[in-house]
C-alpha cells in the first residue's frame, strides 16, 4: 500500500517510496521465480501472489493498482511505478486500502491463515500521520486478529508517526 497524498511531493519522499515499492516488487518477483525453480523439491505447492494499492483520498483508494495475481512481470511493475510518480491526494487515507484488504479475506482464507497454509503480508509505505488514526488501528486490529502480518514503513524522518500508528510493526526508512 503506497501513499499518494500531496505531502509526498515534499523533498525526496515520493522518489524514495517509489524506489522502495519497486525494490519490494523486484524481491517478490525473484522469490516467486525461486519458488518455481524449487517446485519439485517442495512437499506442498507454494504460490506467490501480490497486489498493490495506493491511497490518495478518492474513489481509487479501494481499487488495486495491480490486482491480486501471480503476475508481476515488467509491465505490471512499470505500470505501478508510473502511478507512484505522482501524489495528487489531499489526505492520508491509508485506512481505506486496509479496510478493503480485510473485507476481501473470506472464511476459507481465515481458516488457511490460522492453519498456516496461507500467509498474508501487508506492507504500507507512508510519510505521515493518517487522516484517521482510529480507523487505521481498528483495521490493524482486525487484520492482525485473523493472522495477517501488517508492517508500515515510514518514508523519511517525517514518516516517524508510522512507528506509533502501526505499532508494534512500524519501521522508519530515511532512504529506500
Amino acid at each position: 500500500i503506497c501513499d499518494r497524498s500531496g505531502s509526498m511531493q515534499q523533498g525526496l519522499k515520493l522518489a524514495e517510496q517509489r524506489r522502495a515499492a519497486v525494490l519490494l516488487m523486484e524481491a517478490l518477483k525473484e522469490f516467486a521465480e525461486r519458488v518455481q525453480e524449487e517446485k519439485v523439491n517442495l512437499s506442498k505447492p507454494l504460490e506467490v501472489k501480490s497486489e498493490v494499492y495506493a491511497f490518495q483520498a478518492n474513489d481509487q483508494d479501494a481499487m488495486p493498482l495491480k490486482k491480486m495475481s501471480v503476475e508481476l512481470g515488467e509491465k505490471e511493475r512499470i505500470d505501478v511505478a508510473d502511478r507512484l510518480a505522482s501524489a495528487p491526494g489531499p489526505k492520508t487515507t491509508d485506512f481505506i486500502p486496509l479496510e478493503t484488504i480485510y473485507s476481501s479475506i473470506g472464511e476459507e482464507d481465515k481458516k488457511n491463515i490460522e492453519e498456516g497454509a496461507l500467509k498474508k503480508i501487508v506492507v504500507v509505505f507512508t510519510d505521515g500521520e493518517s487522516s484517521d488514526v482510529r480507523r487505521v488501528q481498528q483495521s490493524l486490529e482486525q487484520l492482525r486478529k485473523v493472522g495477517v502480518i501488517v508492517v508500515c514503513v515510514g518514508i523519511t524522518q517525517e514518516g516517524a508517526t508510522a512507528l506509533t500508528t502501526y505499532a508494534p510493526d512500524g519501521r522508519l526508512a530515511n532512504k529506500a
